[in-house]
């Protein structure tokens, strides 16, 4: 018999520093991370190994726009890592009105 071969299915990869796209990230079906999942590797912009946020094409609860909004409102430190987990810092911007 044959040996059957993994499914794989690309992330996209969102660098923290410069917000531009990474190089993506192959994963075998069924081992994913979590959503927003932070990655570090080679950015090919800043020239530097930073945080990339992982956004998968096919479903999950974080998005590009996710990411957009926590750079924009700064949840990421000077060393790429969240200051909150994602969904306390969107519960804290619902609270004051900002989305």
């Amino acid at each position: 018999m044959k040996k059957r071969q993994p499914n794989y299915l690309i992330s996209k990869m969102y660098c923290i520093k410069c917000g531009r796209e990474g190089i993506p990230v192959s994963r075998i079906v069924g081992h994913y991370k979590e959503p927003g999942h932070l990655k570090k590797i080679y950015c090919l912009h800043c020239k530097d190994t930073t945080n990339h946020i992982e956004i998968r094409p096919f479903g999950g609860d974080y998005h590009y726009e996710d990411f957009l909004l926590e750079k924009e409102y700064n949840n990421f430190d000077n060393e790429g890592n969240r200051k909150e987990p994602y969904r306390i810092f969107r519960g804290n911007l619902k609270k004051k009105g900002v989305i």
